[in-house]
């Protein structure tokens, strides 16, 4: 009897967690997010409801710092969440911040505008690195590069073109990326009646220390 009574009881429990499982939303089927469906530029990744900051992340590739370059990259479809537009270098972040040791580059100016899909300025930055943030993890063999300018939230049913200059590239200089990072039930409590005045990962890592 007690036989039969267990295996009903972790059938009927398998049966429930299956049930459970199978019902839950899955990427771009979000309760939060149900016409998620990026379609632009770059690699688009959603870490799940379960991720505090930095839920959404896009990944627009590489970028030389050793000369210059300009492109520009289409965004169509990006969740209304704030974003975050960073360079992540190949540097590690001192425990005062900024970079740790020797940084080759400073002095290299980088340029970031972004404009929605009628041609109207959302923001435009250009400053040399030496007076961008610097975040990330202490210890970590990579910062992250942002400013309060490179900050922005999206609206539903808009596109935008973001462009990225290296102006005076410096020989030497680490590997970058190009990357748009947002979201997180932190940065975007469900509850909330609107993601736009919602918190950067930034401010919320600076908030726990």
């Amino acid at each position: 009897m007690k036989r039969l009574l267990i295996s009903f009881s972790t059938g009927f429990t398998l049966l429930f967690c299956g049930c459970s499982y199978f019902d839950s939303p899955r990427f771009g089927l979000d309760r939060e997010y149900p016409e998620l469906n990026y379609t632009g530029d770059g690699n688009f990744t959603d870490y799940g409801r379960k991720s505090a900051i930095h839920r959404f992340a896009l990944d627009l590739g590489g970028v030389d710092l050793n000369d210059s370059l300009s492109r520009s990259y289409d965004l169509k479809g990006l969740p209304e969440v704030r974003f975050v537009c960073y360079l992540r270098v190949d540097h590690p972040l001192a425990a005062t911040g900024g970079p740790k040791g020797e940084f080759t580059g400073g002095e290299t100016i980088l340029e970031m505008k972004l404009i929605d899909h009628d041609g109207k300025s959302v923001f435009t930055e250009s400053a040399p690195l030496n007076r961008w943030k610097w975040s990330g993890s202490v210890g970590a063999p990579k910062s992250d590069l942002y400013t309060s300018q490179t900050i922005f939230t999206p609206e539903k049913d808009k596109s935008y073109k973001i462009t990225f200059k290296v102006i005076d590239g410096k020989v030497g200089a680490p590997k970058g990326r190009f990357l748009l990072m947002g979201g997180g039930w932190k940065a975007n409590p469900p509850s909330s009646p609107s993601k736009h005045g919602a918190k950067t990962g930034e401010e919320l890592k600076a908030e726990g220390n």
